[in-house]
């Protein structure tokens, strides 16, 4: 059996990881190649292109790199024809694989196209679920609410649970992480995992991360295992003088009192762990404007989506203040009924995952979908 798949950021690459394991467990003589990084080559997929050329975020950030981009997906297109796989698997990063699953059709692929993770065409852009009806064969949500959206609107949708509930189950804290931190009251900063994300976070963290320090608090920064070489030496260099952790930054979570950091699946995976955090994003102004004139959507951490009220709260552009997120985090860890409500709120959001194994789900479902 012969599988493309195409993922383009480090989130993507630990799905995709996890799907090749189980897909190869059921047909340990597939070949599984195309646009990926080390999570899937670890797991046995084939990287015939890096992800490295697609982590790129922001409307404005992208459009230097439109030209190399186009490159890249003409590229695929062409060695996708050629080997004729039985399936692509595409893995969020959802403009160019949406652009990708267009063009293979174009060109001819007939076989099928599935999406692992499709992209959120609940929260904004929803003209885009034509794209999912009209190129892909099977979609395959994160989330009940996802798959019930995509099914209302009449793409082929299947859901069972979230991958990070069975991924988290059984997180614990290192010898080494609880001798490193022992007695501390650890707070977890997460500055992402992207270059952009890094660079329009890093000065407010290493703000709040001061903050924190003077009122006896240990903010220790998360270097994720997943980032390039350059990257993870920019992020050493800009937050020398604190505590920094360069393992598992689930690991992190779950030793800290609480987290704060970039949005995105950290949230989620926080919330998995039990722990609080406060949400934060910012971009250029210009990118601003125009999200919120696409987005049809309030809150943008997935949590917050998942309970009655929200669980985090939710810090945009100017409002990614320092002293609010301080603010916001001893909110709940100084406040013991506030703190009681909010963890009552995450264990509620928690049920709503799903108790299954996803990747497993995944590969079967791939599987019954090339057998039919």
């Amino acid at each position: 059996m012969n599988i493309f798949l195409s993922c383009g950021e480090v989130s993507g690459d630990i799905y995709a990881g996890g799907f090749i394991r189980e897909f190869l467990n059921m047909n340990p003589d597939a070949d599984i190649w195309g646009l990926m990084g080390s999570e899937s080559v670890k797991s046995g997929g084939r990287e015939v292109w890096s992800y490295e050329e697609l982590k790129l975020m922001g409307f404005l950030e992208v459009i230097p790199a439109l030209p190399r981009i186009f490159k890249l997906k003409n590229s695929i297109v062409r060695e996708v024809i050629r080997v004729n796989p039985d399936a692509a698997i595409l893995i969020d990063s959802p403009d160019f694989n949406l652009m990708l699953a267009r063009s293979l059709r174009k060109a001819g692929y007939e076989n099928k196209i599935i999406s692992l993770i499709p992209p959120t065409v609940w929260a904004w852009r929803p003209g885009r679920v034509k794209n999912l009806k009209r190129d892909y064969d099977l979609c395959l949500p994160l989330f009940y609410f996802e798959h019930k959206f995509l099914l209302d609107h009449q793409v082929n949708s299947l859901w069972k649970a979230h991958p990070l509930v069975n991924e988290l189950r059984d997180v614990r804290v290192s010898q080494e992480f609880a001798n490193k931190f022992a007695g501390k009251r650890v707070i977890a900063l997460m500055p992402g995992s992207r270059k952009y994300d890094i660079n329009f976070h890093i000065d407010i963290l290493l703000e709040t991360a001061k903050i924190l320090r003077d009122k006896d608090y240990c903010p220790v920064f998360s270097i994720a295992p997943g980032l390039s070489a350059d990257l993870a030496d920019l992020l050493r260099d800009r937050v020398r003088g604190f505590d920094t952790w360069e393992g598992s930054g689930r690991e992190l979570m779950a030793g800290s009192l609480a987290v704060t950091g970039v949005s995105g699946t950290v949230a989620v995976e926080a919330m998995l762990l039990g722990r609080y955090m406060v949400v934060i994003y910012n971009m250029k102004r210009l990118t601003y404007e125009i999200l919120k004139r696409l987005v049809h959507v309030k809150k943008i951490s997935i949590p917050n989506y998942l309970t009655s009220k929200p669980v985090y709260p939710e810090l945009l552009c100017k409002e990614a203040d320092p002293s609010r997120i301080v603010h916001e985090l001893e909110n709940y860890l100084c406040d013991d009924d506030n703190k009681r409500e909010i963890d009552s709120r995450l264990k509620e959001a928690r049920v709503l995952m799903g108790n299954d194994d996803a990747f497993k789900f995944w590969a079967e479902s791939v599987n019954n979908i090339l057998r039919n």
